[in-house]
């Protein structure tokens, strides 16, 4: 008892110095306190064990431990992921003040689209997509705006050269930290449709004139191209087109909206309407996206679209556990999507650029 006593008074002058963190300190200092409490009514261990169900004493503190451990292991988790969240802003902070200083000299007076391809190492497959997309002669004002995400091969290189603008990550983020820079550097331009598009060569190019015209002259705030529309012929393994129908129907019924791929890569969006889908994800973030856009009330529809083979490089999934990872991913989207705003990044913090 007295022992207690004196742990407890030291608790109480380290958290006083500053040496200790609260969550800590209220750990110590709860169980120091049921230990005093329970030298001074030793039988309150009996009656809890009863009043639990549980068998005898021993049960009770494993479950106990076991608890305090799994309370510490989480606070430490929710620490990794606020200094990961840390990390990534200041390399898109860095990544977008770069580039701004780059295209502040020749800033369009006025540009209907951008087209953000985020990239990580496809040095072969980057060139090729650029030249398809210029190759579609379109009678809108664009640019094309790469998301180089810590690539350590060639694929600024070529895709400044095949003359598109690129924004560097000096860390990689994952698709969903530089699909956000890329919806934070197109806003500098202030387009009317921002177009996300796959890197490695997947997506067919034909398609942006008819998403934009859905945005333009159909009323449509956001649109899909479709992988899985009846029209469409895209073939996928039997686990991820499973898993693709499930996320679907179960977005689909979450965020009161209608399409059939959720989860796909290639869509356009009104610029004004990016505040409203902007989400927390730096790794997978389709899920999350498609729920905010519901929330918050987007038109959204979509088009069939035909895609292509991987020209190079191996999908996220090609490994085992990179499926289950991604699975415990789509819960903690839809969580987010319900439980946090993306209070760490502004997009109106980009919008500084003036036209010249």
């Amino acid at each position: 008892m007295v022992i207690s006593l004196l742990i407890i008074s030291v608790i109480i002058k380290t958290k006083k110095d500053g040496r200790i963190g609260n969550q800590f300190f209220i750990i110590l200092t709860i169980f120091w306190t049921a230990v005093f409490i329970t030298a001074i009514r030793p039988e309150i261990l009996d009656e809890i064990v009863i009043y639990t169900g549980l068998y005898n004493k021993a049960q009770f503190l494993l479950i106990l431990s076991i608890g305090i451990i799994l309370y510490l292991l989480a606070i430490q988790m929710v620490k990794n992921k606020n200094t990961s969240y840390s990390l990534h802003s200041i390399v898109r902070e860095i990544a977008i003040s770069n580039f701004k200083r780059g295209v502040r000299a020749f800033m369009p007076n006025k540009i209907d689209l951008i087209i953000v391809i985020a990239a990580k190492n496809e040095s072969k497959t980057i060139g090729g997509v650029i030249k398809k997309i210029q190759s579609l002669n379109m009678s809108h004002s664009y640019k094309i705006l790469v998301v180089n995400d810590g690539s350590t091969d060639d694929t600024e290189l070529i895709a400044l050269g095949h003359g598109a603008l690129v924004v560097n990550h000096s860390y990689n983020l994952g698709i969903g930290g530089a699909t956000k820079t890329g919806y934070v550097a197109a806003r500098i331009f202030r387009p009317e449709i921002v177009v996300t598009i796959d890197a490695d060569g997947q997506h067919d190019p034909k398609y942006i004139p008819e998403i934009i015209s859905k945005i333009k002259n159909h009323g449509a705030d956001m649109v899909y191209a479709s992988r899985f529309s009846t029209t469409s012929n895209y073939k996928t393994t039997k686990v991820r087109s499973i898993g693709n129908k499930f996320y679907t129907w179960l977005i689909n019924k979450i965020a009161g909206i209608s399409i059939t791929d959720v989860t796909s890569g290639y869509r356009g969006i009104k610029s004004d309407r990016l505040d409203d889908i902007f989400f927390t994800a730096e790794t997978n973030f389709a899920i999350e996206l498609a729920i905010r856009a519901g929330r918050k009330g987007l038109k959204i529809t979509e088009i069939p679209v035909t895609t292509f083979g991987r020209d190079a490089g191996r999908s996220q999934f090609h490994r085992i556990e990179r499926f289950f990872v991604y699975n415990i991913n789509a819960i903690i989207q839809i969580l987010n999507a319900f439980l946090r705003s993306p209070t760490y990044i502004k997009i109106s913090d980009s919008i500084s650029v003036n036209s010249h």
